[in-house]
């Protein structure tokens, strides 16, 4: 598969926006460690898929979904949160090339704000390697009718 996309490379873009975007924040990919004071995002990737289209190339689909845990857990806080990842997660950039966030929605439950956001990518299989034909001489002419 083409080693510029893999589904690291998407979580980790969905990482680096968060960080650009709110760097007094902290952003955990893995479990939530004891102790993590708020505010923080937890962000998992739920279901990856991949999907052969045509040929070489193939669709993965990133979904994703961010967790917030505010200071105050006031839903005002967190809608305004809300409102501002809606922004900052519209576009991700995945291997030098930008990438729309798509199905994006969200919801407060147990004081917590849950964002979903789900990434397409187009990725093409690599041709083998495969050793090139060797050279192939041909000779010709035209020959005279008597």
């Amino acid at each position: 598969m083409s080693q510029e996309v893999s589904f690291n490379s998407v979580r980790y873009a969905v990482h680096a926006a968060l960080d650009a975007a709110f760097p007094d924040i902290p952003v955990s990919g893995e479990e939530i460690p004891q102790g993590l004071e708020a505010p923080y995002f937890y962000v998992r990737l739920l279901e990856p898929g991949h999907t052969r289209e045509l040929g070489r190339r193939y669709k993965r689909r990133h979904p994703f979904v961010v967790r917030y845990f505010a200071v105050d857990r006031q839903n005002d806080a967190m809608y305004a949160m809300a409102e501002q990842l809606t922004e900052v997660l519209a576009s991700i950039t995945v291997g030098g090339r930008p990438c729309a966030g798509n199905d994006i929605r969200y919801q407060i439950e147990n004081e917590v704000l849950y964002f979903w956001v789900t990434y397409s990518l187009l990725v093409w299989q690599q041709w083998p390697d495969d050793p090139a034909m060797e050279t192939l001489e041909q000779h010709g002419g035209i020959k005279d009718e008597p």
